[in-house]
């Protein structure tokens, strides 16, 4: 491993890629699609407005989004950001959200209308489908952030299942990850002809793979909607899985 990658955060490995691959497709989810250039410029004007509301390094973020492209542009933005993402899948039972907010503290809480999830008073909502919020990104620079923290940093905290008590807040830094594709690249080859799809919950550590096999090599990243995902059929009919 290089001593550049050594010391690299998500962000700036992603940026890096998204410099080589910008008019790459990066994401796609049904319909919609994002080239590793528009999708960086989402993500750099998101943080932007994150940073604007007071989120500052190493702050946790709430994620509170279903499988979209938005998800994936949400986690880039907080990184991006400097803060630490927490996943909070739509579909958790009412009692561990509120675990999860409770432990995790979280500074501030991206979301979209309707999802259904209830957040603690007084934290701040940022509301992506909100006619404001949009218009406010909308005006934001697309350039990148430039905000630097270390590669021990936290990347994210994700909980365990409970299963065997109370779930536990999992930190995990930017070097972390960046360990984990770096020790395997060897055995898989990774690299921008790869599809990958985001297929479990984000809330899911398997998920950090399949987000970052993609982000990190210039491959195409296909988010599978829950209901394609509980559907054989479905997920082995879907165009957007075959290009």
């Amino acid at each position: 491993m290089s001593d550049r990658v050594q010391t690299a955060t998500l962000p700036e490995l992603f940026e890096a890629q998204a410099g080589v691959s910008a008019e790459s497709v990066a994401v796609v989810c049904g319909e919609e699609s994002l080239s590793y250039g528009e999708l960086n410029a989402r993500a750099n004007r998101l943080a932007r407005l994150l940073v604007a509301r007071g989120v500052g390094v190493e702050d946790r973020v709430g994620l509170v989004l279903s499988r979209s492209v938005d998800l994936v542009v949400g986690v880039l933005a907080v990184l991006k950001a400097g803060a630490v993402y927490v996943p909070v899948d739509p579909g958790y039972p009412a009692d561990r959200v509120a675990y999860v907010w409770e432990d995790a503290g979280p500074s501030l809480v991206v979301t979209v209308a309707g999802v259904g999830v209830e957040v603690p008073a007084g934290v701040p909502l940022v509301v992506l489908d909100d006619a404001q919020v949009m218009a406010e990104l909308a005006g934001l620079d697309g350039s990148d952030v430039g905000v630097r923290v270390s590669s021990e940093a936290a990347a994210y905290v994700i909980y365990t299942s409970g299963s065997t008590g109370r779930p536990k807040g999992v930190v995990v830094s930017h070097g972390n990850v960046v360990r984990l594709f770096e020790s395997t690249d060897g055995w898989f080859g990774f690299g921008a002809d790869d599809v990958w799809t985001l297929f479990h919950s984000f809330a899911f550590d398997f998920s950090v793979w399949e987000l970052w096999g993609a982000l990190l090599r210039g491959g195409r990243l296909v988010v599978v909607p829950f209901e394609v995902s509980r559907s054989p059929g479905e997920f082995c009919g879907c165009w957007w899985m075959r290009v």
